[in-house]
C-alpha cells in the first residue's frame, strides 16, 4: 500500500475553493487526462453516489468514483477503482485566520506496485496529485483576484 499526502494554500476563501473543487467540468483545467464525466448513480456529491471519470492518459480507463463522505464546504472522501487499483482519498478545506484556504488531501493506493505504462502506480498518483492540486490552487488564486 502507498500512502500519499499533498496540501496547497490559496488566497481564495473556502466557499470559492469548494465551488471550484466540486465543479467537475473544470477538472480538465487542472490535469489534461480527462475525457467524459457522468454521474451513474445518485445525486452529484451525495454519499453513495458514483461518478464515472474517463481518463485518456496515460491509458484509457473509466474510474468508478464512489462518494463516501461529503460535508459541504469542509471535507469529502471517495473510493476510486480502475485498472485493478483502489484509491481511498480524502480532502479537507480549512479556512485560514489570515484569509484564504488550506486544502489538504491524503489517501492510500492499493496495490501500489502495479505498473501502468511501465511506471509504478504510486509514482503516477504522486505526480498526478502535485499537478492537479497546483493547477487547482492557481485557478483558485486567479478566481480570488477577479473577485477582489
Amino acid at each position: 500500500m502507498h500512502h500519499f499526502e499533498y496540501a496547497v494554500v490559496t488566497k481564495a476563501g473556502p466557499d470559492l475553493a469548494w465551488k471550484l473543487y466540486t465543479d467537475w467540468s473544470q477538472w480538465r483545467n487542472f490535469a489534461n487526462i480527462y475525457g467524459d464525466f457522468k454521474w451513474s448513480e445518485g445525486q452529484p456529491w451525495a454519499v453513495g453516489s458514483r461518478l464515472d471519470v474517463e481518463i485518456l492518459r496515460p491509458v484509457k480507463a473509466v474510474i468508478d468514483h464512489l462518494i463516501i463522505i461529503y460535508e459541504e464546504g469542509r471535507e469529502m472522501a471517495w473510493i476510486d477503482r480502475a485498472l485493478g487499483v483502489t484509491i481511498c482519498q480524502r480532502v479537507e478545506f480549512e479556512p485560514l485566520p489570515s484569509g484564504g484556504t488550506r486544502i489538504r488531501t491524503w489517501g492510500d493506493v492499493s496495490p501500489s506496485d502495479i505498473l501502468i505504462v511501465g511506471k509504478p502506480v504510486s509514482r503516477l498518483v504522486d505526480t498526478f496529485m502535485e499537478t492537479w492540486y497546483e493547477n487547482f490552487r492557481n485557478a483558485c488564486d486567479q478566481a480570488a483576484r477577479v473577485l477582489a
